[in-house]
């Protein structure tokens, strides 16, 4: 029997800068009934594409009168003022937007459906695109028919300068499937239908009968990837088309949640990343036979479809109704933004936000509901240009809202809950759909209103300045693990003391520590204050309270230290019994991995493991491996360790 033992410490160091003052406030448009879809507008502004009212009331099936639904369009400046707002009717229609892009020309392009049926369900739902100036006034619009029923939900300006519009359609009156497709339509950049394709099967929603969501981006190849809903080992799963520059398929995927009956899952976005893999947003239902439906759920996936990552989150507190994701975003950091109101049946109460890393690990999350301030649904979410977030959705029984958070999902004014990772089985299966084309363009003639510039302000919170110039306040984890704060100041004014505060949610903060100021001063001044604490979060925020001579405070921003995990592990072999026995000691838990190589680097086996707080045991099977000399790497999110062994 061979026997060797190492041991390894490895601590990792974090710093974070401060970051501009953010604005933050959340405001509602009260012509509009739900914002859909955000985006910034040259660094400075937002412009939101909705509806004035519901399409159909899925609680008592009814359409909204037509005279009322029109589309919503607003655009409002860094603090949530309005600039504009128009609402765009198509006479004999009902017609909301769900989707809009700005464009190469500073106009934008908006996509929806128009529909004149009288009670739900319709099967007269057209496709609209609409491309505007800078002000929101419609410069030509199109319809697409086919005579069946079509659902715009997405729209991308392309590499050539035209759009690629991703819709439903269903060619028999409420099918549930086999007539049912996904759909793509090409156009040129005056909206001239170049091409059609139609790609078997879509699903509706079992509840409302609503076709469910499909959304389109182009590929850095010039091809385009297609997500949305289909039906395999359940009655909804999510469905990745990916296709070549004319539309035809490249692979086509169905994702689900295992093979368990009740267990439905869809794709509401997707992206494809700077590596060239693709990260999709959705949801699945964790377990209907217990009422839980719609839970947050994204999945990583290379470029053959092949899955990399995948995790599901459940709120805490618990919601009675959960919201899936419906937008994802790579942010500059290289991570992740995960925001929605969607799922089965397109309905949800909450404004769910997630940042990760680029390898999924959670950063933060906020869960925003019904916490007597508002009841809030997110639709679309984006990272802006000054390192915050915005999202629109709706409030309850009020209007559409447009929400701006700080760097960390906050705003002071709401109470946010937080989400609980889980990971969940999946099954895939690959297709090859049946393909089809032929779609009708015409156009029509729109009516352009001016709103009634009634926004209103539901949470203003610009956080105050302080009356000191704040050069900067960083923090770090040092070589024993306490996090060294330190602030440099260059101006101050009657600054009486700072007090210290940390919180382990980014929400509700306690204080650590005084540190006394330097009341008037116009030289450079540096301060600094260690903290202790060892706890069990992998996050810690921290901001200063300064306080004056007269007692009025003043808040800095909050500035995130990411805690480093450290791990003392030591490995033994017993080659008799063809095993490793690995100990390791973790401050934390959370996911591993561990690969055994040989001297040429061929891989001897891989083993994913779930690390607890504390000691870990593991048992590494090295089967019918010889006698020789192996390395072993140990990687998680924190580091890789590389080290040999005898065996």
């Amino acid at each position: 029997m061979g026997s060797f033992r190492f041991l390894f410490v490895l601590l990792c160091l974090c710093s974070i800068e401060l970051m501009a003052q953010p604005t933050t406030f959340m405001k509602t448009y009260n012509s509009g009934e739900t914002g859909y879809c955000v985006r910034e507008v040259g660094g400075n502004a937002y412009v939101i594409a909705g509806s004035t009212d519901y399409y159909y009331n899925y609680q008592w099936f009814i359409m909204s009168p037509i005279n009322t639904t029109k589309i919503h369009l607003v655009k409002a400046n860094v603090d949530g003022g309005l600039i504009w707002e128009k609402i765009i009717a198509y006479p004999g229609n009902r017609m909301f937007a769900t989707w809009i892009e700005h464009t190469n020309d500073d106009g934008f392009i908006v996509t929806g459906r128009s529909g004149h049926d009288a009670v739900w369900p319709p099967d007269s739902n057209d496709v609209v695109l609409i491309k505007t100036d800078s002000g929101g006034n419609p410069l030509w619009a199109k319809n697409f028919d086919t005579g069946g029923d079509e659902l715009g939900f997405s729209v991308k300006q392309t590499n050539d300068g035209g759009y690629i519009v991703s819709a439903f359609h269903d060619a028999v009156p409420m099918s549930l499937a086999g007539n049912t497709y996904a759909m793509l339509i090409k156009t040129d950049a005056n909206g001239n239908l170049l091409w059609n394709k139609k790609y078997q099967f879509a699903v509706r929603d079992l509840d409302t009968g609503e076709g469910l969501v499909w959304v389109v981006k182009q590929t850095t190849n010039g091809g385009y990837i297609l997500v949305g809903t289909t039906a395999a080992s359940h009655a909804a799963d999510v469905y990745i088309i990916r296709t070549d520059t004319n539309g035809d398929v490249v692979w086509a995927r169905s994702y689900e949640h295992d093979n368990t009956f009740l267990r439905f899952s869809m794709g509401l976005d997707i992206i494809e990343t700077w590596t060239g893999d693709f990260v999709m947003a959705g949801s699945l239902d964790k377990d209907q036979t217990l009422s839980q439906y719609n839970y947050p759920f994204i999945l990583k996936i290379n470029s053959n479809g092949d899955i990399l990552d995948s995790r599901f989150y459940d709120s805490n507190p618990p919601q009675m109704f959960q919201s899936g994701f419906s937008s994802v975003e790579q942010t500059a950091d290289g991570g992740f933004f995960f925001t929605g109101m969607g799922g089965y049946g397109g309905f949800g109460m909450q404004a769910q936000l997630l940042k990760t890393d680029v390898n999924f690990t959670m950063d933060w999350s906020r869960s925003y509901t019904n916490d007597a301030a508002a009841t809030m649904g997110s639709h679309c979410g984006i990272s802006t240009s000054d390192g915050c977030f915005a999202f629109t959705g709706k409030k309850l029984n009020t209007g559409s809202v447009l929400m701006k958070t700080d760097h960390f999902g906050l705003i002071p004014c709401k109470t946010p809950g937080t989400l609980v990772e889980m990971i969940p089985a999946m099954v895939t299966h690959s297709y090859s759909p049946v393909v089809l084309s032929g779609i009708n363009s015409t156009d029509i003639v729109l009516m352009t209103t001016t709103g009634l510039n009634d926004t209103s302000t539901v949470c203003n919170n610009s956080l105050a300045i302080l009356p000191i110039e704040l050069l900067s306040f960083t923090g770090q984890q040092n070589a024993e693990k306490k996090i060294e704060l330190n602030w440099i100041t260059a101006n101050e004014t009657n600054n009486d003391y700072f007090r210290v505060e940390r919180s382990d949610d980014g929400n509700t903060f306690s204080q650590i520590g005084i540190v006394k100021g330097s009341g008037n001063s116009t030289t450079r001044l540096e301060y600094g204050l260690t903290d202790s604490y060892r706890g069990s979060s992998k996050i810690l925020y921290y901001r200063l309270n300064q306080f004056d001579y007269d007692g009025k405070n003043h808040y800095s921003k909050t500035i995130a230290v990411r805690i480093q995990n450290s791990f003392v592990a030591t490995a033994s072999s017993n080659f008799s019994e063809h095993t490793i026995q690995y100990n390791l000691q973790s401050e934390f838990t959370e996911n591993a991995m561990i690969v055994v190589r040989d001297v040429v680097g061929k891989e001897i086996l891989r083993k994913n493991i779930s690390l607890e707080k504390g000691f870990n045991q593991i048992r590494l099977e090295m089967n019918n491996a010889s006698t020789g000399i192996y390395s072993i790497t140990f990687s998680s999110e924190d580091m890789v360790a590389i080290e040999k062994i005898f065996y």
